[in-house]
């Protein structure tokens, strides 16, 4: 019962619902990177200094199906545990994922922990036989880095 509870409450809290006007058919790395900066400038200011991480769902015509937000980390730190990754998309049937962290410092260059744990997440989507479509970094500014079309980024 207690187990239940837990499941119910952390998808009211983590779950994250896109701005009201954005069009959720996704075309391409760059509409994620915008529905994400909006959802990261709805925090407060002192909140935008921690690292976030989501998961982004989207159906077989690329539709967003959910935002998850999986981690508040620390200003230079997130500890994502690759299982969380996967919840909501097996729970929803989802075959295509985005991934999206911020860098609260500005510097869109993904860390070695970045590439790591992309690696690492990209292995287990497949097993599961879901498709991680990109993993992107964004910040408060209109840039953003995406780890798989970055071409330093590789799964062995």
């Amino acid at each position: 019962m207690l187990e239940k509870f837990y499941l119910w409450l952390k998808e009211k809290l983590m779950n994250v619902r896109p701005p009201k006007d954005e069009n959720l058919r996704i075309a391409n790395s760059s509409d994620i990177a915008r529905i994400m900066r909006r959802i990261l400038l709805r925090q407060n200011r002192l909140h935008r200094k921690k690292e976030y991480f989501w998961s982004i769902g989207l159906s077989t015509s690329n539709d967003i199906e959910y935002i998850e937000l999986l981690t508040i980390g620390t200003l230079n730190k997130n500890n994502v545990d690759p299982v969380e990754v996967f919840n909501f998309a097996v729970a929803k049937k989802c075959k295509k994922i985005i991934l999206c962290h911020n860098h609260p410092s500005g510097n869109l260059e993904p860390s070695v922990a970045d590439y790591e744990l992309t690696k690492t997440i990209m292995l287990g989507a497949k097993t599961l036989k879901i498709e991680v479509l990109d993993h992107i970094i964004i910040c408060e500014s209109k840039d953003y880095t995406s780890i798989l079309k970055s071409g330093n980024f590789k799964v062995s």
